[in-house]
């Protein structure tokens, strides 16, 4: 049907056409191609798609290419976050990797060869943790013990290479982790002084000290003796976080920043710490140090307080002693004796040559001990098994806890009914050297040749202490 025309007037007078409304195409399956696709000439080939093995390089290398590109950028910031990992690990003002800033301060110092002052105010058992760790090379000999050990000397020991770990009131765990954290950080001393305490062999909460660090002596326990215990190793992961968190690298620059070039050292909270280099002749201070090889030294006048004042002393410790950790001590433990071997065994496992110590006690204060053996019955135990182990396992052995067996020895190596001065101790231990030549020329003295009092009634072997009888009358 022909469409009508529909036209407009125009104001010349001419009719213009309307356009109308175009008309859809629609195609079927009968009409020809596209003209796109029609413009393949006759019989040509189809155009092959690439094979699944090109796509499958071409996809790769695109990968490839782009990964790169990512990997190039992160590179151009790797130097960055390095740099900010090492500072924060380096300075780490919240001591979370390396331990607290008051007993790094009190390390740097000893090993930079300073005595330290503001002994009295120190965390003992960190700064032995945190020697063990920054100590450069492992020293030849160490002491472990209690505050009865603090008086081996570099020069009583014989040894330039030496560091004294004791701590005060140390107990078994002290003792025995202040060896393991030198073996963990590789540097097994070679000869290990032990001042042994008897109530290293007492197993009751008594005879344990608040300050020592369970969950390492649980760690050692397992991973070394092979004890089972509750010890799990704690999770890492969260606090090596804190290395790449830019608040904690901002802390540390601050910190570092503030404290550079300064006399005065403050912690985080910009407190002072109170730990400076002595100055000074070290014999002549107020104050108790501590010296560059671990050892204590007390200040003048407690050294130099006349013989009557200590025996004083011994007195009241005499109706206390059963409080210094031995409250209740009635016999000794089998599991803490067994707990000594294995620790004995682990150290010579490493090559470290033992060498047991026995301090002696004030003699008024032994004599006392006597006149009531039944309330004292695991301390008297303690020294006859020592004796008899030492000789049965071939460990040298020095001193006696009966001060009646060392010769020589009075009550002005005494600095209280506890500990013995280095002059007393230079009477029993003839230093690291001798030892080590007695052990090899098979001279090491006989553990079994005398035997401790462990009844008033015990005869006195020849060179006991000739005013001890006076004393325990006094």
């Amino acid at each position: 049907m022909q469409q009508r025309q529909v036209y407009r007037a125009d104001p010349d007078g001419y009719r213009t056409p309307r356009p109308s409304a175009p008309t859809p195409v629609r195609r079927s399956a009968g009409q020809p191609p596209r003209p796109a696709e029609s413009a393949r000439p006759a019989g040509a080939p189809r155009k092959k798609k690439p094979g699944l093995i090109r796509r499958f390089f071409v996809g790769l290398a695109r990968r490839l290419y782009f990964g790169g590109k990512t990997i190039f950028k992160f590179a151009l910031l790797a130097p960055i976050l390095v740099f900010m990992v090492a500072f924060s690990y380096n300075v780490d003002c919240s001591g979370l990797f390396q331990g607290a800033l008051a007993p790094r301060r009190i390390v740097d110092l000893m090993l930079q060869g300073y005595d330290v002052t503001n002994y009295d105010q120190m965390d003992e058992r960190q700064v032995v943790q945190l020697y063990a760790q920054d100590v450069p090379e492992a020293p030849e000999v160490i002491g472990i013990g209690s505050s009865r050990v603090l008086q081996f000397t570099s020069e009583l020991v014989g040894s330039d290479s030496f560091f004294n770990m004791g701590v005060t009131g140390a107990d078994v765990r002290d003792n025995m982790t202040s060896y393991y954290k030198m073996v963990t950080y590789g540097k097994t001393p070679q000869v290990l002084i032990w001042s042994v305490d008897p109530w290293v062999f007492y197993n009751s909460e008594a005879a344990f000290d608040d300050r020592a660090d369970a969950e390492l002596y649980d760690e050692f326990l397992t991973n070394v003796l092979g004890v089972e215990t509750d010890y799990e190793a704690p999770d890492q992961v969260e606090l090596w976080k804190a290395l790449a968190e830019p608040a904690y690298f901002q802390g540390n620059v601050d910190y570092y920043f503030k404290n550079r070039g300064q006399s005065t050292i403050t912690d985080e909270d910009g407190n002072p710490i109170d730990f400076n280099p002595v100055e000074g002749d070290p014999m002549h201070q107020t104050s108790n140090i501590k010296r560059a090889d671990g050892s204590v030294l007390y200040f003048e006048e407690f050294r130099e307080r006349p013989v009557d004042q200590v025996l004083a002393d011994a007195a009241a410790a005499s109706t206390t002693f059963n409080s210094v950790h031995m409250e209740g001590f009635d016999a000794m433990s089998d599991t803490q004796c067994q707990a000594f071997d294995a620790f004995i065994r682990y150290a010579r496992s490493q090559g470290t040559t033992v060498i047991l110590v026995l301090s002696p006690w004030h003699p008024y204060l032994y004599n006392y001990l006597l006149t009531e053996p039944e309330l004292h019955q695991g301390f008297f135990q303690v020294e006859a098994w020592v004796r008899q182990y030492c000789a049965e396992n071939g460990i040298p052995l020095y001193g006696s806890y009966d001060p009646t067996l060392i010769e020589g020895l009075e009550e002005s190596d005494f600095f209280d009914g506890l500990h013995c001065k280095g002059s007393g101790i230079a009477k029993f231990f003839p230093g690291v050297p001798t030892v080590l030549q007695q052990i090899q020329n098979g001279g090491l003295p006989d553990p079994l040749a005398v035997s401790a009092r462990v009844t008033s009634e015990a005869p006195e072997p020849e060179g006991a202490v000739s005013d001890a009888g006076e004393a325990a009358d006094a």
